[in-house]
């Protein structure tokens, strides 16, 4: 289907973020999630995949798998996530499809931790 796909189908918008080391204020630094800064704010195919929840520690834990389509860049990282709809997505799965490789298939996955 991607190799496939219509510049049309790309019809919602996602950020990709990388964790970066930010200074803490007391001469330490924390982990944090930042926008790429390189067009961190792209259109994207968004279909959901699969969905399941989970006991753990006594708690109903609920994670959902999503599949992201965007056209091909060399800079997305399996440590990196994408920001969909004010909910981070962290990046389980990259791979390329089409003709000369245009589109990054992004499997991706909400509820749990990175």
């Amino acid at each position: 289907m991607a190799g496939q796909m219509e510049v049309g189908r790309l019809d919602q918008r996602i950020t990709f973020q990388r964790q970066t080391d930010t200074a803490d204020g007391v001469g330490g630094t924390v982990k944090t999630w930042a926008d790429l800064s390189s067009v961190p704010s792209v259109w994207a195919n968004v279909v959901a995949k699969s969905g399941r929840e989970a006991m753990n520690d006594g708690r109903m834990q609920a994670s959902y798998v999503s599949v992201f389509t965007v056209h091909n860049r060399a800079d997305i990282l399996e440590t990196d996530r994408i920001m969909f709809g004010g909910t981070p997505y962290n990046i389980r799965g990259i791979r390329r499809e089409g003709t000369r490789n245009l589109f990054l298939v992004i499997e991706a996955e909400r509820g749990v931790a990175s």
